[in-house]
């Protein structure tokens, strides 16, 4: 089901950076600043931690509505058990980091006709925006202020670190002649519950895991945890990036366009 639903937004966004042009038909360039944040087990607040994201973009402009984004952007997420309200948490004791790296595709829709190309189209507009993206990502825990280590798989679950996500969003964009500003919030849908290295139990003492996996795996202060649950496998992750973007047209406004 998920291969079928990423096939269809595939050649949804490729039929529109065909051959056909509009008489507003253009290409961008520009880049993305803003933060990026995480949520599942470690965090499930919105807005925090929140840390550096940034990325070069490419938008074709179909039309004054339709316009397809590529995108790739560069992130971290975190998360600190000790920051929870929750004793579970608490008790968990769980920090983590993953750096982010984002190539995605997205279908814009701009709710107000919006181009550099027609001086009569509207200076602000809020649109939307559905797509598909490949995420590299790579969870490491804090060893109780040690340092970071990755690679662990402290569940004794193996799991990707290239996954396919689902970006969608809304924004805002202003434009001043050729050169424009847009504000952006998206969220990432994912299909893994393994972007904090934290999902369903601990590790029993006797497993085949390693000495290293069961001593990072439990961070509590309690000494045997075995088969306890540690996290929750039914709610997958999410992760976001939000920020602003600027960017240029790359067609002068004059340009002189004929078509059949």
């Amino acid at each position: 089901m998920t291969n079928k639903l990423l096939n269809i937004i595939f050649i949804f966004l490729l039929s529109f950076t065909g051959k056909s042009q509009t008489p507003f038909s253009s290409w961008e360039i520009g880049g993305f600043g803003g933060g990026s944040y995480y949520l599942g087990e470690i965090n499930q607040s919105h807005f925090t931690p929140m840390n550096l994201a940034f990325g070069p973009i490419i938008r074709y402009n179909y039309d004054q509505r339709l316009n397809v984004k590529f995108a790739l952007t560069f992130g971290t997420i975190q998360g600190k058990d000790e920051n929870s309200s929750s004793s579970f948490n608490t008790d968990r004791n769980v920090s983590f980091k993953s750096d982010l790296m984002e190539i995605s595709s997205v279908l814009e829709f701009n709710f107000f006709p919006f181009s550099s190309l027609d001086p009569k189209s509207h200076l602000i507009t809020p649109y939307g925006y559905l797509g598909f993206a490949y995420l590299n990502h790579n969870p490491k825990i804090n060893i109780n202020g040690r340092g970071y280590s990755g690679d662990l798989e402290t569940e004794g679950k193996s799991y990707s670190k290239h996954l396919l996500t689902i970006p969608m969003g809304l924004g805002l964009k202003f434009r001043m002649n050729r050169f424009g500003i847009a504000l952006d919030w998206g969220i990432r849908k994912t299909f893994t519950d393994y972007l904090d290295d934290v999902s369903t139990f601990y590790l029993p003492i006797n497993s085949s895991g390693s000495n290293t996996q069961q001593d990072i795996g439990n961070l509590t202060q309690y000494s045997d945890v075995s088969d306890f649950k540690r996290g929750d496998k039914y709610s997958k992750d999410w992760y976001i990036f939000t920020g602003i973007t600027f960017f240029v047209n790359l067609s002068k406004q004059d340009i002189c366009r004929s078509f059949n």
